[in-house]
C-alpha cells in the first residue's frame, strides 16, 4: 500500500513539472523570458525527482526507464543552463529528450504485459504514449533547430505541442497512480483491514 501512495506522489510531482515546463515553452503566454526559462528549468526539476523516486520503488525495466527518464531530465535542464554554443545546448536538450522517450517506451512494459484490465491500466498505457509522443515531438523540435531545416516559428509550433502532449501524458499518468491506489484502499475497506493513504484523503 505505501508503494502505491509514494507512486501517486511521485507522478503527482511529474505531472506538475511536466505542465510547468509546458507554459514556460509555449510562447502565447506572456511572461516575462526570465520566468519562462526558470519555468522551463524548474519543471524539467521536478520531472526528473518525480522519475527518479518512482524509479526507487519500481523493479526491473520500469526502473530502468525511469531512471533514464530522470537522466534526460537532467540533460534538457543542462541544455538550458549551461555556458556554451547554443548548437552544444541543443544536442543536449535532444538527447535529453529521446532518453526521456526511450525510458518512457521501457517502462510501458509493465502495463502491455499485465494480467490487469483496468481503468488504471488503460490511463497509464495512454499516459506512457502520450509522454512518449510528446518526448519525440520535442526531440525534432531541436533536430530541425541544429540541422537549421526549418523556419523558427515552426520548430517552436513543434516543441509547444511535444510539451503539452508530454504534459496531458504526464497528467493521465498520474490518474492511473491515483486509480491503483485508491482501489487498493476501497479494497482493503471490504475486507475489514481499510488502510488510510494520502491518495484516499484526496478523495
Amino acid at each position: 500500500m505505501g508503494g502505491q501512495t509514494q507512486a501517486v506522489d511521485y507522478a503527482f510531482i511529474n505531472a506538475l513539472g511536466t505542465i510547468s515546463a509546458a507554459i514556460g515553452a509555449t510562447p502565447s503566454i506572456t511572461l516575462p523570458e526570465e520566468i519562462k526559462n526558470g519555468l522551463d528549468v524548474v519543471g524539467n526539476a521536478l520531472q526528473a525527482t518525480g522519475n527518479g523516486l518512482d524509479a526507487n520503488i519500481s523493479e526491473g525495466l520500469d526502473a530502468v526507464g525511469g531512471t533514464m527518464q530522470s537522466f534526460g531530465n537532467g540533460l534538457v535542464i543542462y541544455g538550458s543552463i549551461a555556458v556554451q554554443p547554443q548548437q552544444d545546448n541543443l544536442r543536449s536538450t535532444t538527447i535529453g529528450n529521446m532518453l526521456q522517450a526511450l525510458g518512457g517506451s521501457l517502462s510501458l512494459q509493465s502495463d502491455l504485459e499485465t494480467e490487469e484490465h483496468n481503468r488504471a491500466t488503460a490511463l497509464s498505457i495512454i499516459g506512457n504514449l502520450l509522454q512518449i509522443a510528446g518526448n519525440s515531438l520535442q526531440s525534432v523540435s531541436t533536430i530541425l533547430q541544429i540541422n537549421q531545416t526549418s523556419d523558427e516559428a515552426k520548430t517552436d509550433q513543434l516543441n509547444v505541442t511535444g510539451s503539452w502532449v508530454q504534459a496531458i501524458g504526464a497528467s493521465l499518468s498520474f490518474l492511473a497512480a491515483y486509480d491503483r491506489a485508491t482501489t487498493i484502499s476501497f479494497e482493503s475497506r471490504d475486507t475489514g483491514h481499510f488502510i488510510p493513504s494520502s491518495a484516499s484523503l484526496m478523495d
